[in-house]
């Protein structure tokens, strides 16, 4: 399409030019009508000839610069061509750039929007953990704060348990020299309880002799018999008081027992008390909690791990310690309910022998007036057939007695 043109304004350059030069002529004339009236006709024509020659070689020479013209057209042509190539094809890498810049910047824009989203998320999630390390902070400031006035409770506590543990330790040392007195004055007792049970069977023995040599006289059949009732009465009267008497033999035996028990516990008591660990480690409440780091967070969390170990081994010692007082006030109480009870036993047993000994002087004094009041002219029978069953029989309780003594004793 561009050849096309610029053929045809090659074609119709020498019209344009000849009618150009025509107009010249035409103005020239037009402009100098004088000299066409003073020249002659020969000066025009010559002149005619001239601008027609010259009019020729004009054409000639345009014709040549014309081609040129066309020849420089064509190579204009054909750079402009490939210019417009060249440029068509940096128009489409403008425009691929363009479009490569455009996605780039939305891209970066879309990055730098989620860049702004994450700082922002991120601005937010630090000042979430900083108000939660604060508040950590604050609760184990809290923590040690507790732990260190329990440690204090604690300590008090101890102290108050020691002194009353030392308390209770002088009080069982008491109770139990008490006891050993006690226990002293019991033996004491039973010693003059075998001796007193000693010179019974002596008068045992004596009673059955006299009744050996009474049981000739025919007149003392019925205080005979009365008086075997009465030695019958005394013998079950001194087994319930043989019994007693090892019943309170088994007490004191127990007693003996429960006073090295609580020996045992007294000294145990004791050992736990002097050889009792006193935790003395604080932690530091002076520290700025604005300072405080993480390594100082993980020291704290240990010193209130430590001191909350030493708290409850401190209150399992107090338990303890508090069960083993609880436990040595009960043996007191039992020991001391038991030697109430013993008291009481040998009170009961002393009034028993009190009156057991009154009845044998009863007895004996009954003896006498029989041996008094038996007459001498009475004739004594050889085989009395009454009296020898009582007789017998007496014979056996009295070796019944014996042998269960011994058995006894042994």
């Amino acid at each position: 399409m561009t050849f096309d043109l610029c053929f045809r304004a090659c074609d119709s350059a020498p019209f344009v030019l000849a009618d150009e030069l025509q107009d010249d002529t035409l103005i020239m004339g037009v402009r100098d009508p004088s000299c066409q009236h003073t020249e002659d006709e020969g000066h025009v024509k010559k002149r005619q000839h001239e601008k027609e020659a010259e009019g020729k070689g004009a054409a000639l020479k345009s014709k040549e610069e014309l081609k040129e013209l066309r020849a420089q057209l064509v190579q204009l042509l054909l750079r402009l061509e490939e210019t417009q190539e060249v440029s068509q094809k940096h128009e489409q890498g403008c425009e691929e750039l363009q479009g490569l810049l455009e996605d780039e910047r939305l891209a970066s824009a879309h990055q730098a929007e989620s860049f702004t989203r994450h700082i922002q998320t991120l601005q937010v999630q630090f000042r979430s953990a900083q108000d939660e390390v604060n508040r950590l902070q604050e609760e184990r400031e809290g923590e040690l704060k507790e732990v260190q006035q329990e440690l204090r409770l604690a300590q008090e506590e101890v102290l108050v348990l020691q002194q009353a543990a030392e308390e209770a330790a002088a009080d069982s040392e008491s109770d139990i020299a008490y006891l050993q007195e006690e226990l002293c004055r019991l033996k004491a007792e039973l010693q003059a309880l075998h001796a007193t049970v000693a010179k019974y069977e002596l008068e045992i023995n004596s009673l059955r002799a006299e009744l050996n040599t009474e049981t000739l006289n025919p007149c003392s059949k019925v205080e005979a018999a009365r008086l075997q009732e009465e030695v019958w009465s005394l013998t079950c009267e001194r087994q319930t008081l043989s019994g007693d008497n090892r019943h309170l033999s088994n007490r004191v035996e127990r007693l003996q027992q429960q006073g090295d028990v609580c020996d045992e516990v007294y000294l145990a008591i004791k050992e736990k008390l002097t050889t009792e660990p006193h935790p003395h480690r604080k932690a530091d409440p002076c520290a700025p909690p604005s300072q405080a780091g993480p390594e100082q967070l993980d020291s704290a969390a240990v010193q209130g791990d430590n001191s909350r170990s030493e708290i409850s081994s401190l209150k399992v010692q107090l338990r303890w310690a508090e069960e083993t007082a609880q436990k040595v006030q009960k043996e007191c109480d039992t020991v001391k309910t038991e030697l109430v009870e013993l008291q009481v036993l040998y009170d009961s047993s002393q009034r028993e022998r009190t009156s057991l000994a009154l009845e044998l002087q009863r007895c004996k004094a009954e003896l006498q007036k029989l041996l008094l009041r038996s007459p001498q002219d009475c004739t004594p029978q050889s085989e009395p057939p009454l009296l020898s069953t009582p007789i017998i029989g007496l014979i056996v309780i009295v070796a019944l007695i014996w042998c269960w003594w011994e058995e006894l004793s042994s």
